[in-house]
């Protein structure tokens, strides 16, 4: 019942937000903001006639390359800083620096030096994936009980029994967690490199249109990126409730 009235206020926000937006563009009556019919029209269109299914598989894809190796990278180094005090003081301020550097800054500077490929784009979204999913793990694991690990060395637990049973069921929730943001902010890093940097990709769509000035289209292929995003968040969701779900 809790899960239907979730789902039931989400769907309710997102007509909200749909409604708010027709009747904005009837009482402007202008071109820049198109009535959400149109864009939905358009959006319909691309998926009816599979024209949105090229572009959604190359960013898919290299989203979810560039998402995999910054969490493995990620996952890494959490553990690394929390078994070695040396290689946590010696990283803690490279990791700062990717993690505030402006991701633009490092788009532009990725373009420029790797040139515009998608394993340039892999490679950035790792690097900006990996101390957001690093510091939340290397921070869970400092949270874990040592009075339980002493207690397992006490009853000398083989190191295989300690891993799959004690530190990876406290990691999953703190992993699950990680994923999803970092997913998300795989999905815009890879977009806004796409506006910049390539000629495939929802972004390099966006950014035709907008050259263009075909708003209503633009607006078609942004919702279909949001849409995208919604629904991979909400599988996740779902996936970390079934596997938390002890």
């Amino acid at each position: 019942m809790e899960r239907f009235k979730e789902y039931s206020a989400q769907i309710a926000s997102l007509i909200i937000i749909l409604l708010g937006w027709e009747i904005s563009a009837l009482i402007m009556d202008t071109r820049a903001l198109p009535p959400a019919s149109e864009s939905f029209a358009d959006l319909v269109q691309l998926i009816r006639t599979g024209d949105a299914f090229g572009p959604l598989g190359s960013t898919l894809f290299r989203t979810t390359c560039g998402f995999a190796l910054g969490f493995v990278m990620g996952c890494s180094y959490g553990i690394a800083a929390v078994l070695s005090r040396t290689f946590d003081d010696l990283s803690k301020w490279l990791l700062q620096i990717a993690m505030f550097t402006p991701t633009l800054i490092l788009i532009f500077l990725f373009l420029v030096i790797f040139g515009r490929t998608s394993f340039t784009v892999i490679l950035l979204i790792g690097l900006v994936v990996l101390p957001v999913v690093g510091t939340y793990i290397r921070d869970s694991l400092r949270d874990f009980d040592e009075e339980l690990d002493g207690m397992a060395a006490s009853y000398k637990a083989p190191l295989r029994q300690r891993v799959f049973e004690m530190y990876l069921p406290f990691l999953i929730p703190s992993m699950l967690a990680a994923g999803r943001i970092g997913f998300t902010l795989s999905w815009k890093v890879g977009f806004l490199a796409e506006i910049f940097g390539f000629s495939n990709g929802l972004g390099w769509q966006i950014r035709t249109t907008y050259q263009i000035y075909d708003v209503a289209k633009l607006l078609a292929w942004l919702s279909l990126f949001i849409l995208t995003l919604l629904v991979i968040e909400q599988m996740m969701r779902f996936a970390e409730r079934r596997v938390v779900k002890w």
